[in-house]
């Protein structure tokens, strides 16, 4: 039984399948069960941060402790995303699904019963690992089961489906705990991922449909390049996530990049070492070397650097520097996340024909509206400022919407079906840390300033608010700059002679091409 696998030119090819061909509706429902996982993941992301308030009220940790919490997560995500990314290309997905939302259901149960820091911890650390077990097969099950103009619509559903958790988890979070009370709310939201963690994993093994590998050698996994990229990771995130600002920061954090330099070269020597005995490395050189990905990996990884950094200077400045409660300074960020949705649906449907200029001009618009954000909060009376922040944070999100889910599609346009998790994973881990590299420049920036003039956050004049929040919108403007110069270097080298072809990859990737088993 077959899988007909459909590019631009209507050509098709024969892969086998392990329960009958799978139908469109079958790839549908794929789809939107992937896209809500990797939305619940992102969600994951959000909504903890909101919780930490309650949790060190409840628990009576501190700030160090409550670092660790969050930290904890995104190391443990870093660590294992490489590995799960090349085990669910080997065949493994469907399984890794399973098994990752047992692991998401069993942690967030453990957060919502800690009774100390430690087995919150814990818990955040599992979590951590069952999201860089799920993430990467989200992406893969996508590029294995679309191609074409298919896949760039598929990317929009996904797009629109991160875009709307993201509007969703902040006030969802906040909801919950004010429901719950100050003190235990928090474990409410922990709560919540076990009815849809098990309403996903039930629809999981009844939707996904089963395929078989068609006999191609799978790959070896390289354990200790595995190792080795973990200790890297772990040591370059270690100073990252631990750079907030505040005088309390400890300034030996930045020693740990010595030897994350000596572990990434040897690496990097290890790597090479492994691949000329002829086995498949942890690392793909031939695939980091076609441009259409490496640009994308880059641009995706600025598309997530400029932005979390800013809206938690914004979120802290609308909160303590305006007093605005927890709910609704998160309320004023939920127009970006629906123009986010709205651009990405509209990017995916043409994407295919206007390629790198969608995601130049969403770097430019976003752009803009960080410059206007920061403008309306200097000039505008305080009582009008967070009206006209929530209208400006809309056209904000139109601009995201076209940079981040356009570019997926773009980095993956010329990536076999059979190496789609591992490429996902690559792109993920790179965006983490963008993400750490980004909150970390942005916090430096803005917390130093106010505790350099007050000493603390509460007691901080609007002026030095102000001059704070400048201070991180350059960060995130010079970031935005960056991705606007990558992906026009990218976009001239689609456009220069011999270089079309690569463009209209997106059409024809794939074709003919042997897809891997979700089993």
């Amino acid at each position: 039984m077959t899988l007909k696998e459909s590019g631009s030119s209507g050509a098709a090819a024969d892969v086998p399948m392990g329960d009958g061909p799978v139908t469109d509706r079958a790839r549908q429902r794929s789809l939107l069960l992937v896209s809500l996982l990797a939305g619940l993941l992102l969600f994951a992301i959000s909504d903890a941060n909101v919780a930490l308030p309650a949790i060190a009220a409840s628990l009576a940790i501190g700030p160090t402790t409550l670092q660790l919490i969050s930290a904890g997560y995104v190391v443990a995500f870093g660590l294992v995303i490489v590995p799960f990314g090349r085990l669910g290309d080997r065949g493994h997905r469907r399984a890794l699904i399973s098994g990752g939302l047992l692991l998401l259901i069993a942690a967030n149960v453990l957060c919502a019963c800690a009774v100390d820091a430690w087995m919150l911890i814990l818990g955040r650390v599992s979590a951590g690992v069952s999201a860089g077990m799920l993430m990467p097969q989200a992406i893969g099950v996508i590029q294995q089961l679309f191609q074409g103009p298919e896949r760039g619509r598929a990317f929009g559903t996904y797009g629109v489906t991160m875009a709307v958790a993201l509007a969703l988890a902040p006030t969802v979070a906040g909801l919950l705990v004010t429901l719950g009370g100050p003190i235990e709310g928090w474990r409410w939201v922990f709560l919540l991922y076990v009815p849809t963690g098990l309403v996903l994993l039930v629809a999981g093994r009844a939707w996904l449909p089963r395929t078989q590998p068609v006999g191609e050698q799978r790959p070896g996994l390289d354990a200790v390049g595995t190792v080795l990229l973990g200790a890297a990771i772990v040591l370059i995130l270690f100073p990252l996530l631990y750079t907030t600002g505040r005088p309390g920061d400890d300034p030996r954090r930045w020693w740990t990049l010595l030897p994350a330099a000596v572990v990434v070269v040897g690496f990097w020597c290890w790597e090479q070492r492994y691949a000329r005995t002829g086995r498949q490395p942890l690392l793909d050189r031939a695939l980091l070397r076609t441009p259409s990905y490496a640009y994308g990996v880059l641009v995706g990884t600025l598309c997530v650097a400029w932005l979390p950094g800013i809206q938690l200077a914004l979120i802290v400045y609308l909160q303590v520097g305006l007093d605005l409660s927890p709910l609704l300074a998160a309320l004023v960020s939920v127009p970006s996340s629906l123009g986010s949705a709205v651009s990405a649906r509209w990017a995916a449907r043409r994407i295919l024909t206007l390629g790198r200029v969608i995601t130049v001009g969403g770097f430019t618009i976003s752009g803009v509206a960080v410059v206007l954000t920061v403008l309306a909060a200097v000039t505008l009376p305080i009582g009008v400022a967070p009206w006209v922040i929530a209208a400006i944070q809309l056209v904000n999100g139109i601009g995201s919407g076209m940079t981040l889910s356009p570019n997926h599609v773009l980095m993956l346009s010329e990536v076999p079906a059979d190496k789609g998790s591992f490429a996902s994973s690559i792109g993920h881990l790179s965006q983490r840390i963008g993400n750490a590299v980004g909150v970390a420049a942005t916090s430096a920036v803005f917390y130093a300033i106010i505790y350099r003039a007050n000493g603390d956050l509460t007691g901080a004049s609007p002026a030095t608010y102000h001059r704070a929040l400048i201070a991180a919108s350059g960060v995130a403007v010079t970031l935005v700059g960056i991705g606007i110069v990558a992906a026009v270097l990218d976009w001239r080298r689609v456009a220069a002679p011999g270089g079309k072809e690569a463009e209209s990859a997106i059409n024809q990737a794939d074709l003919g091409r042997p897809r891997h088993d979700l089993t």
